[in-house]
């Protein structure tokens, strides 16, 4: 992506042995490619009461990984020796992870691993169900219980729905740790701003498929304290720093996240930034824009109170920006945002909170493995729950 500027800090989202039976090499028994990368499983000999396999992986990322993963379904064959990986179990559906001893596979680099089962019959054959890689530069950003990606996504839904960057006026509070669209914010909404007001409802989300990923209470206090990091860093910025006080402007969606580039701990979102009456923003004034994001937690340009949300990247950008505008990137999500990225590739993507921000739907239907090793397909629960109303969840088909 071409930057035009650095605005704010905050920016960081996978032995050869044989059988005891004469090696017989046999035609590929399953392989499967994406757009960065491939995996292709191999037998390598069998007989009527066992068989040996190779998988072999090829990384079309562009740094080293030393995460991947593999889900094999063994069906009714039993592992009786393995190599160079792993293994989840020895029979039945099982994931495959590097081995600690050659764990990294370099751009354009490969990896095998193997193993040897016996079956009870030779139309057995194992498959591959699902595989990826992930880069490794987006670690320090998959923690929080989703409450720092969630802020973040608020921003760019907000942005999208509302057309600006006003939470100190477009929201409010309305209850103990709850926060809504104020009435100024309501009569801003271009759709009814369902994103909007599921991210703010996830305050009060109790479903399971939120367990274990997802801190409401947290997420509702973070919302509420917001309102004070704003106010503060805004006062600071008038009476220190005047000439960085942040416009009154207009956000207009371009594109995003497809193709536009990575930064932060995600695919960023673009929007270009004008002055209300539609007129061209300076630089000067746009650069400014990055203090209405203090109540989401993201560092203030002076540092002011503000907190850090890694998820939050912010830059100014010439890259798919209409000529003689000014536009500005945003990344939301958790760092590994399927194909749509290039955090990640593979037949089957892993999302490391098991959820991804995917306001339309791009996503929608596409294959996943949960954190759990579980093969999936991203579903939304908007309908049911509309606090979820944006994000799409790798909902386990097994």
């Amino acid at each position: 992506m071409t930057k035009i500027r650095y605005l704010l800090c905050g920016v960081g989202l996978v032995a050869l042995q044989g059988c005891s039976d004469a090696a017989v090499t046999e035609d590929v028994a399953e392989s499967q490619a994406a757009a960065q990368g491939s995996a292709n499983l191999t037998i390598t000999s069998s007989s009527k009461n066992n068989y040996c396999a190779n998988v072999t992986l090829i990384n079309g990322l562009s740094t080293t990984t030393t995460k991947w993963q593999v889900l094999l379904d063994l069906s009714t064959s039993k592992i009786t020796n393995s190599w160079s990986g792993t293994f989840s179990g020895t029979t039945g559906q099982i994931s495959v992870s590097p081995a600690s001893y050659n764990p990294s596979i370099r751009p354009g680099g490969n990896a095998t691993f193997g193993w040897c089962a016996s079956i009870p019959n030779s139309t057995v054959r194992p498959t591959m169900r699902a595989w990826n890689f992930e880069m490794n530069v987006y670690q320090t950003c998959q923690s929080n219980k989703g409450v720092n990606p969630t802020k973040a996504a608020l921003a760019v839904a907000m942005a999208m729905e509302l057309g600006r960057w006003k939470p100190n006026l477009d929201l409010m509070q309305t209850g103990n740790n709850l926060v809504g669209l104020s009435p100024t914010g309501l009569a801003r909404c271009k759709n009814g701003c369902p994103n909007t007001k599921g991210l703010l409802g996830q305050a009060t989300a109790t479903s399971a498929m939120m367990s274990n990923v997802f801190d409401p209470a947290n997420y509702g206090s973070e919302l509420v304290s917001g309102f004070g990091r704003q106010a503060s860093n805004y006062q600071n910025i008038v009476l220190n720093y005047p000439s960085q006080i942040p416009p009154e402007h207009q956000l207009t969606y371009v594109a995003g996240p497809v193709n536009i580039g990575v930064g932060a701990c995600g695919p960023h979102y673009l929007f270009q930034v004008d002055n209300p009456d539609g007129t061209a923003m300076t630089t000067k004034q746009a650069a400014n824009m990055a203090n209405w994001l203090c109540f989401y937690g993201m560092n203030g340009t002076n540092g002011y109170g503000c907190g850090s949300n890694p998820y939050i990247g912010f830059f100014q950008t010439s890259n798919g920006c209409p000529s003689g505008r000014t536009c500005i990137a945003i990344d939301p999500t958790d760092g590994d945002n399927g194909t749509i990225s290039s955090t990640s590739s593979g037949s089957a993507v892993t999302y490391p909170m098991n959820r991804v921000y995917d306001p339309y739907g791009t996503l929608l239907g596409t294959l996943c493995i949960t954190t759990t090793q579980l093969y999936g397909v991203l579903t939304s629960e908007c309908a049911a729950y509309p606090f979820t109303c944006g994000f799409e969840y790798c909902i386990p088909t097994q």
